[in-house]
């Protein structure tokens, strides 16, 4: 019973930034002829560091668990050595974790907002 509440907290954890993601509608470019908008200036920069910040997060996460995986591999049944991977897989799933929640919450507070 506890590995299906699990599972489907997580799930629902994991879908968290694609259901934001699907209402988010981009402003347009401010054109430096008609005036800079600043506010729009601000928005268009914000989403553009969200989403870079958003790929080093992923990118760093899948270096985390392939290091953990040549960990597990490389420990040859050492109790020692197969204990620093779990730790790491652990830690890397409680990193994962944060940063879905973190940017969940983002994408909320920027759709309630109406940013």
């Amino acid at each position: 019973m506890n590995k299906k509440i699990a599972l489907s907290a997580l799930t629902v954890l994991l879908l968290m930034p694609a259901i934001g993601l699907a209402q988010i509608t981009f402003p347009a470019t401010p054109s430096l002829s008609s005036g800079v908008n600043l506010f729009n200036l601000i928005v268009t920069i914000t989403t553009i560091v969200l989403n870079a910040v958003w790929m080093i997060a992923v990118t760093f996460v899948v270096v985390m668990f392939v290091i953990s995986g040549f960990k597990f591999l490389t420990a040859q049944g050492d109790p020692g050595k197969v204990g620093e991977a779990r730790n790491a897989v652990i830690w890397g799933t409680g990193g994962v974790v944060v940063i879905i929640l973190s940017y969940s919450i983002l994408v909320i507070m920027r759709l309630t907002l109406g940013i």
